[in-house]
Parts: C-alpha cells; structure tokens; sequence
C-alpha cells in the first residue's frame, strides 16, 4: 500500500470524488482521500492523501488558501458562478478601478460569510447542493472567515471602466470564492459572479508541484509513483521532530505518554510534534499537555504502515 501526499492539478469539468476514484483504479489502492473539496468547474490544487496519509490531513498546514479568479461584473446566478441560472442582469453601469479597491477592503480581514446554496455545507443533515437542486432555500448560519488580501491582476492604464477583473485573493480555508465575488457585486451595486476559478496554493502545497491524473497513470505503469509521492516527514515537517527510541516508540504506538523530561524541545503547551523513529519514518503526532511540574507527550495520532 501507498503512503503519503501528492498534489494533484485538477481538471475543469471533474469532481473532486471523480479524481480521487480514477486514483483508486490506478493504484488499486481504497485508502485515498482529498483534504478540500474543489467546484467540477474549478482548476488547481487538490491534496489527495494515500494510506496513512489521508490520516495526517488534520495535521497539514493549509491554513491559508491562493485562488485566481475572474470577477464578471453585471450578472448574478443562483450558483454565483458561471455554471447557474441568470438572477439578474445590468447593463447600464460604469465601476472604475478606485470603486472596486474601496468595495474591495469592505471584503478583507476577519468578515462573515454566508455559505452558498450550491455547496456541500450541511443544514439539518441536509447537503445545501441536494436541497438547492430541488429549489429550496433554506436559512444559513454565517460563518467567520479571513481574507487576507486581493490583487487586481492586469491593470491596464487607460482602463476605465470594468466588466471583468482578473483577481488573485489569499483567505483562510473554509472560504467560498464565489461567495465574495456575488458579494462584491452586491456592494457594487451591478451585481457579480464568478467567471473562473484557479487554487493556487493550499498552504504549503502549491501548483507549481503539482502532477495531473494522467501523469500519475504514467508514473505509476512505469514502476516510478513513489517518486511523485510526499512523505508524512515532508508533509508534516511544520511540525517539531521528535526522534525517540523503540522502546518508547512501541509505548506511544498503544497511546502511552511520554515524559516531556526525557523529550525536552522548544514548544510551548498545546503544541504538537511529529514523532520518528530511527528511519526518520512519521509514526505519530504528539501533543504537549500541560500537568503542572509534570508535563507530558499525549498521542493524537498514530501512524500504522504496512
């Protein structure tokens, strides 16, 4: 069985699911998995885990999250993407660029975000895409978001007036492009959605190593996938390390504590560490806890290879 992370460059038109089960009869392998959900319209980064790395996805850093997007100005559809049902159209509107900046800080820091209808947030066990496709809506609790910045990208001297803006946004998982975009038109007062979407970065993992499918499918007939392959010691190597010995390894692998006595390393409570043994090999995640003049090493996760 395989075990670790790859990056894979998803294609327009697939479903996330779509991609992990292509990856399951290549690799005739079931223990596959993918950390966040990407629209079938949407392109980028989709980190899919293998074997006890679909277990390390809690772990991960993909705190904050890369997308370039296209903003269509001047429309909004009921799946505030390019894909839904036209809501409503204008025509008799000029936005300049200095508008778009200002309604553009009204979008940025610490916000609330309702989730869209067309999404896979549950509602009294209810996925908001099942009940929207049978034309029901139903009332969504807002959700703290951050958006961290937007770039306008191509900005054109002479470019007064604007239908379409190219934009790069950096947010905090959880967040829905589209979303923002309908959002900002809102603010606008024209109306908005979005034209095309592109995840550039999911944390640590970027597109820029990323591997289609189809590449995948060819390293894998050529005896060379674990060569496309990250390791949990990569993965997770945000992580403090923790190298200890095997007669303390077996007692962590059966949830046994550690004394942070013998395991002293700069971290404060709370914090977790990778655990590896004499082969650098990941076998668990650790967490300080705090117990007065006796602190210890608590297991949160175990890694079992075989």
């Amino acid at each position: 069985m395989w075990h670790g992370i790859t990056i894979i460059n998803k294609e327009r038109g697939l479903t996330s699911h779509q991609v992990v089960s292509a990856l399951r009869r290549i690799l005739h392998q079931s223990e596959i998995g993918h950390t966040g959900t990407l629209d079938p319209e949407a392109t980028g980064v989709l980190v899919v885990g293998f074997g006890q790395g679909t277990r390390s996805f809690p772990y991960l850093n993909e705190t904050t999250k890369l997308y370039r997007a296209e903003v269509i100005l001047g429309r909004t559809t009921d799946t505030q993407d390019a894909t839904g049902k036209i809501l409503g159209e204008k025509t008799d509107f000029q936005i300049d660029l200095a508008t778009v900046r200002a309604a553009i800080k009204q979008l940025t820091g610490e916000i609330r975000q309702v989730p869209p209808m067309f999404s896979a947030v549950k509602v009294h066990g209810s996925k908001l895409y099942d009940l929207a496709r049978k034309g029901l809506e139903v009332e969504r609790q807002s959700r703290p978001i951050t958006v961290l910045n937007w770039h306008i990208l191509a900005e054109q001297p002479g470019y007064h007036f604007l239908d379409r803006i190219p934009v790069e946004i950096a947010c905090s998982k959880g967040s829905y492009i589209r979303t923002l975009i309908h959002d900002l038109g809102q603010i606008l007062g024209c109306g908005a959605h979005m034209g095309s979407l592109i995840r550039l970065r999911s944390g640590d993992f970027r597109i820029e190593d990323s591997v289609t499918v189809d590449t995948v499918k060819d390293y894998f007939s050529q005896g060379r996938f674990a060569e496309l392959l990250l390791s949990l010691n990569v993965a997770l190597d945000h992580l403090v390390p923790l190298w200890i010995g095997d007669e303390d390894l077996e007692k962590v692998l059966h949830g046994g504590k550690l004394s942070f006595g013998k395991y002293q390393i700069q971290v404060s409570s709370g914090q977790l560490a990778r655990v590896l043994d004499r082969n650098s090999l990941v076998r668990a995640v650790v967490q300080l806890q705090d117990a007065g003049s006796y602190p210890y090493w608590q297991p949160v996760k175990v890694f079992q290879y075989s």
